[in-house]
Formats: C-alpha cells, structure tokens, sequence
C-alpha cells in the first residue's frame, strides 16, 4: 500500500474500499437453510414410516404364522381322529369277513348247517348227453302245477 502526505504533513486517512454487495436473492441462505432442514425432516419421516411399515408388517406375519399353526394342529387332530375310526373300522370288518365269524353267524343266527358229504350227489353226464323238454301246452300245464303244489309243500313245513 502507498502512503500519501498532504500538505500538512499528515497522511491521507486510509479509505477503504466498499465491500462488493452479496446479491441476496428471494431466501438466499436462510433459504437454502430452510430447504436443508425440510430435506432432512422428510428423510427423516420417510425413515421412521418405513420402520413403522416393516415393524407392521413382522407383527401381521406373525399372527398369521400363529393362525396356521392352529389350522394345521386341528387338522393333526382330525387325521389323527380319522386313522383312528379307520383302524377300527378294519378290525370290525376283518372280524366279520373272517371264516370263523361266518361259520358262526351261518349256524347261529341262520341255523345253517355244514353239508355232509353223504349229502352230496354227483351226476356225469355223457358229452352227447341232451335234455329235452316237451314243449306241449298240457305238459307245461302240468309242470306249472306241480310247482306250486311243491311250493305249498314247502311253505306248510317250516
């Protein structure tokens, strides 16, 4: 810097130079503040809705869990139930279909008896055998009652 003398002998007093004008434009730092704070509030409640959205979501996921858990033991229950009926159900038809039970119920309740063997008669045929029924309307006549006599016959014998 230049000093300067004046006629009197006394220097000339320093002048400063004006300081340039910051042009404040509409909000200017304040402004910019402003819109940073907003940013970081926003940021901020974003963050603390997507926890709240996570946290809600856990929650639901867990009942539900909770809530299938049951559907499944009662289900557990019920195949548990239906195996049971089943297996039983298999003995009480093993029991009935089983060749002893049968023999029992034949000659107990129905008072069926074992065929003897004497019983039983065997009649052979020659191959050329034939049977010839007489296709007369008096011989039909005539079978016809001789059915129902036998039938009569057996209905009077119990």
């Amino acid at each position: 810097m230049t000093t300067v003398l004046l006629h009197t002998g006394q220097t000339a007093p320093k002048v400063e130079r004006p300081q340039p004008r910051v042009r404040v434009v509409r909000g200017g730092r304040h402004g910019l503040n402003r819109v940073r704070r907003l940013a970081a509030s926003m940021l901020q409640v974003l963050a603390v809705a997507l926890l709240l959205g996570l946290i809600v979501s856990v929650v639901y996921s867990q009942a539900k869990i909770t809530e299938l858990n049951g559907q499944i033991n009662e289900t557990r229950a019920q195949l548990t139930a239906a195996q049971s009926e089943y297996d039983y159900l298999t003995t009480q038809m093993s029991n009935i279909t089983s060749r002893t039970n049968l023999q029992q119920v034949a000659e107990g309740e129905l008072g069926l008896v074992p065929a003897d063997p004497s019983q039983i008669t065997y009649v052979q045929l020659e191959s050329e055998s034939v049977i010839e029924k007489k296709s007369g309307s008096t011989q039909l006549l005539l079978e016809d009652l001789r059915t129902a006599a036998l039938n009569l016959l057996g209905s009077l014998n119990p």
